[in-house]
C-alpha cells in the first residue's frame, strides 16, 4: 500500500468515527438545549407511567399567572399547575386530575366533550394503549388534548391551544 493510500483510508475511518460518535443520546430535537428534568412537562409518557411519587412529580399545587382563553373550557375537577407561552398563538396548559391511569381515554373523551359542548369539534382522537391518550379540536382555537399518567392516582392533561 502506498501512503496515499493508507492515509485516505485513515481519514475515512476518522469521518466514521465522528460520524458515529453523533449517534445515540437524545433522538428528540424538540429541545437540543434542554437538560434532564423531573419536571411534570417533561416526563415522557413512557417515564410517566412507571407511577413514580407525586411528590417528586413537581409542584402540583402552583398556580400559574397565565390563565386560558375563557372560550376554552378546561375539564372539571383538573387543576392547572402550570401554563407557558405565548409562543406566537399557541399557550400550553397543563392540569393535573385524580383518575385510574388505566383509564387515559376516558380522560381523554371527559375534556374533549367538555369542548364539544362549548361548540368545538371533535376532528379526531387516537391513543397508545396504556401510554397516552391525545384529541384534536376545532372552533374558536385550535386545541390539542394530551393524557398521560402523571403520578400515582393522577393523570397529567395537556391543552396545546393555538
Amino acid at each position: 500500500m502506498t501512503i496515499k493510500r493508507l492515509l485516505a483510508m485513515a481519514s475515512v475511518t476518522v469521518a466514521a468515527v465522528a460520524s458515529l460518535a453523533g449517534c445515540g443520546g437524545n433522538s428528540n430535537n424538540a429541545d437540543s438545549n434542554s437538560s434532564a428534568s423531573t419536571t411534570p412537562e417533561a416526563a415522557s409518557p413512557a417515564a410517566a407511567g412507571n407511577g413514580i411519587a407525586c411528590a417528586q412529580a413537581g409542584d402540583l399545587n402552583a398556580t400559574p399567572d397565565l390563565k386560558p382563553p375563557a372560550d376554552v373550557p378546561m375539564l372539571p375537577g383538573g387543576q392547572i399547575y402550570l401554563a407557558k407561552g405565548p409562543f406566537g398563538k399557541t399557550q400550553l396548559f397543563f392540569l393535573w386530575k385524580d383518575a385510574d391511569p388505566t383509564k387515559l381515554d376516558a380522560v381523554r373523551d371527559e375534556a374533549a366533550d367538555v369542548l364539544a359542548k362549548a361548540g368545538y369539534t371533535i376532528e379526531r382522537k387516537d391513543q397508545e394503549e396504556g401510554s397516552e391518550a391525545e384529541a384534536h379540536l376545532s372552533g374558536p382555537h385550535d386545541v390539542a388534548i394530551q393524557v398521560i399518567q402523571l403520578c400515582e392516582g393522577k393523570v397529567r392533561i395537556k391543552y396545546n391551544i393555538s
